[in-house]
């Protein structure tokens, strides 16, 4: 960058796209701009679009542009000495360091940084949180010594809010899709199946030539196929509902809470059985969501141990909860039958599909269920199982 071009002209909007556009090369030009006098510091720098402070080798702060002073809630004049801390927070997502202890670090090494996309700034005065786009470059006299660091941020909000509308708006799309999918399949299979028998079975009875054990028969497995048929139905209004359940309103619960209120409704079963629990929720106990879906989770995936345990080993079932990047990680282990995935792993999750048919009573819903209310929470679930050592599922809330 020459300064004699620059001392004969004020920038033009070429210039200011070109600033705008080349992210890498705005400190170096910020750090030329800090040589000049005020008048063109003041030219250069209002003609950036980007948010932009500069500080001394203290920190505190030396200059200030108009969008850091809408984006801070503070105007030069009232922010100029003050170190960062008193005027705003920039919050790494990733590395949780904060504004002074980046800008520290740049005068301590000499070298650029370039923060995570997730960044945060946190208005003191306004007391507002913005996503930012930010890095922090150290500012160098012309011969190459430390004068101060300047952060260049830039105000991304709105375009992270509709991000994350359209990604909602694809996860809808995409669970309807599966919806429709899974209800065709209810439909074509285990509605019509029922339904075919029930018509063939009237045919059959309107033989004349019927003798009356035959016709008795007949009846017996019409009225079989009629009950299999409501029980499909009254299936199909349970699975309905769980799309007016995410209409009921979220709300602050623990996970020990939930594990307390279940072993309280299943008392006499956990001491017939003698299940051992090992309960850890050290790491994170709240969240903010559907109660009655995050209680059936609890109790379905608790309630299958026990069914699956194997009965020459005491049960023992460990819940444990896990907060890594900011993601809400459950699980749920037990020492009881398994599961050979080389074989079932396909089907693990599917409706009316059962694994030990010898050992205990059910539908094969209880699977089905767990894993449509972990996704209508915006969660996924996976499965880690070993015949006759255990199974393991692995539930993940994202933010």
């Amino acid at each position: 960058m020459n300064r004699e071009k620059f001392s004969n002209r004020k920038p033009s909007n070429e210039d200011h796209e070109t600033i705008l556009m080349d992210k890498n090369v705005m400190p170096k030009l910020i750090s030329n701009a800090l040589q000049f006098n005020k008048e063109r510091q003041s030219v250069i720098l209002q003609s950036i679009g980007d948010g932009v402070i500069a500080t001394d080798t203290k920190g505190n702060i030396i200059l200030m542009n108009t969008v850091a002073e809408k984006l801070t809630g503070w105007k030069f004049e009232d922010a100029e000495n003050k170190p960062i801390s008193e005027v705003f927070r920039i919050v790494d997502s990733i590395s949780r360091e904060e504004g002074d202890n980046l800008v520290k670090k740049v005068l301590k090494t000499g070298e650029s940084l370039e923060l995570d996309p997730d960044t945060i700034l946190i208005s003191r005065n306004q007391k507002k949180e913005y996503s930012i786009n930010d890095s922090c470059a150290p500012i160098l006299d012309l011969k190459g010594n430390i004068m101060g660091v300047v952060l260049v941020f830039r105000d991304v909000t709105k375009q992270k809010k509709e991000v994350a509308i359209k990604e909602k708006i694809t996860a809808d799309l995409v669970q309807r899709n599966k919806d429709h999918e899974q209800f065709s399949d209810i439909i074509s299979h285990d509605l019509r199946s029922p339904v075919g028998n029930i018509i063939s079975l009237i045919a059959l009875l309107n033989d004349n030539d019927l003798k009356e054990d035959e016709r008795e028969f007949i009846m017996n497995a019409l009225s079989t196929s009629a009950e299999r048929l409501d029980e499909v139905i009254i299936d199909l209004n349970v699975i309905l509902s769980l799309g007016r359940q995410l209409n009921d309103k979220k709300e602050h619960l623990f996970f020990s809470k939930i594990v307390r209120d279940i072993q309280d409704s299943i008392a006499n079963i956990l001491e017939k059985e003698q299940v051992n629990f090992k309960i850890d929720f050290s790491e994170v106990d709240e969240m903010f969501t559907i109660k009655s879906y995050m209680y059936s989770i609890f109790y379905n995936l608790i309630s299958n141990s026990i069914k699956y345990r194997r009965p020459d080993v005491p049960l023992e079932i460990t819940v444990k909860s896990e907060l890594v990047k900011e993601k809400t990680i459950l699980t749920f282990r037990d020492n009881g039958l398994g599961v050979d995935l080389n074989k079932s792993g396909v089907d693990m999750f599917g409706l009316y599909k059962r694994f030990h048919t010898n050992h205990a009573e059910g539908k094969g819903m209880g699977l089905y269920m767990v894993k449509m209310q972990v996704e209508k929470l915006g969660g996924s679930i996976s499965v880690k199982s070993e015949v006759n050592k255990g199974t393991e599922f692995i539930v993940v809330f994202h933010p």
